[in-house]
């Protein structure tokens, strides 16, 4: 006489699988959590991106980043930023409307005349839980050891929206440390 196998109830291949996901969530990571800007350098121009807000869409309930682009001009002593939206109109998309531009040269204030030519470096950062959704861009200027704060935020002008380019801070970078003497 053939036996019919027996079926495991569903309830039991479920608690086996959420026990199962439990387990493998909690076991322990090795390295650590990797997060990234984006970024990049040709020739004398720099680019960086990074958040400058976090808006909110209320159909889909979720929050949404709004990201600001860099764009350092060695040449022209210049740093532009936009922060790219999508608008649909009559033809084609938009996403960029407008750029706001720093001067380099005057906010470090750099002699082109009678001092070294200047080496920036450009990086977005992380201010953690007091950021608001934004980071702040930090420009180091290598011949004068100094390192700018931007912050750029993003303001209505009757339909058109326009970044607004802010220096926050501008700051010496410390003399290095000589080692001490040995006895």
């Amino acid at each position: 006489m053939p036996t019919t196998p027996r079926k495991i109830p569903r309830a039991v291949i479920l608690v086996i699988g959420l026990a199962a996901g439990w387990g493998i969530d909690h076991l322990p990571r090795s390295g650590s959590v990797v997060l990234a800007h984006g970024g990049d350098r040709s020739g004398e121009s720099i680019l960086a991106s990074g958040p400058v807000m976090l808006g909110y869409n209320d159909k889909k309930r979720v929050q949404i980043p709004l990201e600001a682009i860099y764009y350092l001009d060695y040449k022209a002593g210049r740093l532009l930023a936009t922060i790219p939206s999508f608008k649909q109109s009559v033809g084609a998309a938009k996403l960029i409307d407008s750029f706001a531009e720093r001067d380099l040269v005057a906010d470090f204030k750099i002699n082109l005349d009678s001092g070294p030519r200047p080496q920036f470096l450009m990086t977005t950062g992380s201010l953690g839980t007091y950021s608001e959704g934004w980071a702040p861009l930090f420009v180091f200027e290598t011949t004068t050891s100094q390192v700018a704060v931007y912050k750029v935020e993003q303001q209505m002008v009757g339909a058109k929206t326009t970044p607004k380019f802010e220096l926050m801070e501008l700051q010496a970078l410390p003399a290095a440390i000589p080692p001490p003497e040995p006895r």
